[in-house]
């Protein structure tokens, strides 16, 4: 029988493999730059975790099971709520704590291009900092991996604050059960457009006004402190919302004069709230203009009550998270499929000229000595002609092959044949490396 595999995951094979590794190469780089020290969780939770603060949406699209001791366990959807778990078991651990991961993470939604159920995730985690500073690193570290990728042209930062979002809606007279809906709506505008904003707010209550009123507030255009100063206008009854406002104004701050990141990559955008339950103050998505269509390539918040519904003690905490997947896109979109092409397996194949026991020993102890030098060595395994053996290297597009002959091996020397230019010359072994080394550029030493 033939099996395909589930809706919404993807199997992944060179050269695609080589691109998603120079991402999270390039993310755990950059998160191991400022600090940040690498953690792994389960890949599956107590389903009452992953619930707590996910918020309807996110409850639905939870793979859930019962196991044989009849436990309701889920698959994670992020990797926030298990670190949440393990900063709330663990009070001992010495704030601020900084971690990242690297993990694949899973949602029931519908597939499409850079939205898959399994996906990847990497991300950071900065706990025990209720100060907009935590904010800021967490924001400008997200944007030194996409500069580090070389994609900071075109990045848009969009930025907002819950606190300004909860604001809105008290203003609303929006009641406290439906308040998760009416985020959830606003945050539709550039996803699903404003017909679908205003239908969602309908179906909540509001009144023609109120949706008006909530359209202008969330649409507000302008340079960012424009933006600001019409919204401290509009919410100057609510000292939640000004203390937003007042949390973005300093943020902005802290990016462009600390972080020395571009002020036209910044933008305040009082629709951007985020779908998951947990956030309580400044919330970010890094979109890009060359594939607006994917969304948010990396996105996060904060979150300062999580660690305490655990059971854990009060712990303000800010992190993000980057779709491994949808910065894959981007890549292509911007590279096109020039970084597509397969890199070779090794960069050496050794070769016996005759299928002969002793010749294969050799090959074998020449192989490991190159690899033990830092060369990637291919053997032949299989015994194949020699003929078979090189058209393999070719096809492979292998750049060396080292032929191990019963005169040169007399002669303490080994046959190296270039298979781009099609030469070969009779060398010492280390002469051979040396060659191979400054071509294939490998740091290795005999």
């Amino acid at each position: 029988m033939r099996f395909e595999r589930p809706r919404g995951t993807r199997d992944y094979l060179p050269p695609e493999t080589y691109i998603r590794e120079l991402i999270v190469d390039t993310a755990k780089t950059v998160f191991e730059l400022y600090g940040y020290s690498e953690v792994v969780t389960p890949a599956f939770e107590h389903l009452e975790l992953l619930e707590a603060k996910a918020g309807p949406e996110i409850r639905e699209q939870i793979y859930w099971f019962k196991d044989k001791a009849g436990r309701l366990l889920g698959l994670r959807f992020d990797v926030t709520t298990s670190i949440a778990r393990i900063v709330a078991n663990m009070p001992q651990l010495p704030k601020p704590l900084r971690f990242y991961y690297v993990a694949p993470v899973w949602r029931y939604e519908e597939p499409q291009r850079g939205r898959l159920r399994e996906f990847w995730q990497a991300g950071i985690e900065l706990i025990g900092s209720p100060k907009v500073d935590a904010d800021a690193e967490v924001i400008a570290l997200t944007y030194r991996f996409f500069e580090k990728l070389g994609f900071e042209k075109g990045l848009d930062i969009r930025i907002n604050n819950r606190k300004v979002a909860d604001a809105l809606a008290y203003n609303k007279n929006v009641e406290e059960e439906l308040r998760e809906q009416f985020f959830r709506a606003i945050d539709k505008l550039y996803k699903h457009g404003e017909e679908r904003v205003v239908e969602e707010l309908r179906k909540l209550g509001l009144t023609s006004e109120a949706i008006r009123d909530t359209l202008e507030f969330i649409k507000l255009d302008g340079r960012n402190e424009e933006k600001i100063e019409v919204a401290r206008d509009m919410l100057k009854a609510s000292e939640r919302g000004l203390e937003g406002l007042k949390e973005l104004e300093n943020l902005v701050l802290i990016l462009k004069d600390y972080y020395g990141i571009p002020e036209n990559a910044i933008h305040v955008d009082f629709s951007i709230v985020r779908g998951i339950g947990y956030y309580t103050g400044i919330v970010f998505e890094f979109m890009h203009e060359k594939a607006r269509e994917l969304g948010a390539l990396a996105a996060g918040g904060r979150y300062d009550n999580l660690i305490e519904i655990f059971d854990g003690a009060p712990t303000p905490a800010t992190g993000m998270s980057i779709g491994i997947e949808r910065v894959s896109e981007l890549f292509k979109t911007i590279h096109g499929s020039s970084h597509l092409e397969e890199k070779p397996p090794a960069h050496v194949m050794v070769l016996p000229v005759t299928d002969d026991s002793d010749l294969m020993r050799q090959s074998i102890r020449i192989a490991e000595r190159l690899r033990k030098s830092g060369l990637k060595v291919i053997t032949d395994v299989q015994h194949r002609k020699l003929r078979v053996n090189l058209e393999h290297a070719d096809k492979s597009r292998i750049p060396f092959v080292i032929l191990i002959g019963r005169k040169e091996l007399e002669e303490g020397k080994v046959t190296l044949k270039d298979m781009l230019t099609r030469e070969q010359e009779t060398l010492t072994l280390g002469e051979a490396l040396e060659k191979i080394r400054r071509t294939v550029k490998s740091e290795v030493n005999l």
